[in-house]
């Protein structure tokens, strides 16, 4: 009697440990369900996108000489007017005013030379909203774009004399 006594303290023992350490499945509350979080995110930016004008980036909003410079733009024939151009749109960039950073951002994206990745690049992290979506624009046709990667030819092993 004491060992079916034992044996049913030991079952009584091992069924209330293991309803203590079993806890139920946590619900989600709904003060953390997102979806009204979203709603409210969703109608804040639709009222900021509406009071803000949306310019296109390939329109200067300056005079008509800005503009005319940046829709008749020709590319570079020589490598001393592709340096040049280069070394204008780094002053251009390295300059305070935002409309000159913009329009040498706009300039390197007319151009698409891939010399000016990294100047549109740094017109990413630019402090000026425009110059940043416009950099954004430019740079979009670079994306996904690799280039061919030249043929290496394998070269024989060093100890070639010792494999006849």
């Amino acid at each position: 009697m004491n060992q079916l006594l034992a044996g049913g303290a030991a079952l009584v023992l091992v069924a209330v440990l293991w309803g203590l350490g079993r806890r139920p499945g946590k619900t989600l509350l709904s003060s953390t369900d997102a979806t009204s979080v979203a709603a409210i995110n969703r109608a804040q930016l639709g009222l900021v996108e509406a009071l803000t004008p949306r310019m296109d980036p390939e329109i200067q909003p300056g005079s008509a000489e800005d503009s005319a410079k940046s829709v008749f733009f020709t590319a570079p024939r020589s490598s001393a007017e592709r340096i040049t151009l280069e070394r204008q749109l780094r002053e251009a960039m390295d300059q305070g005013d935002p409309a000159q950073r913009l329009e040498a951002v706009r300039l390197a994206g007319q151009w698409g030379h891939v010399s000016v990745l990294p100047l549109l690049r740094r017109g990413l992290r630019d402090a000026d909203i425009q110059v940043v979506e416009a950099a954004a624009a430019a740079i979009e046709r670079h994306r996904g774009a690799t280039r061919p990667s030249p043929v290496q030819v394998a070269r024989p092993p060093r100890n070639v004399a010792r494999m006849r």
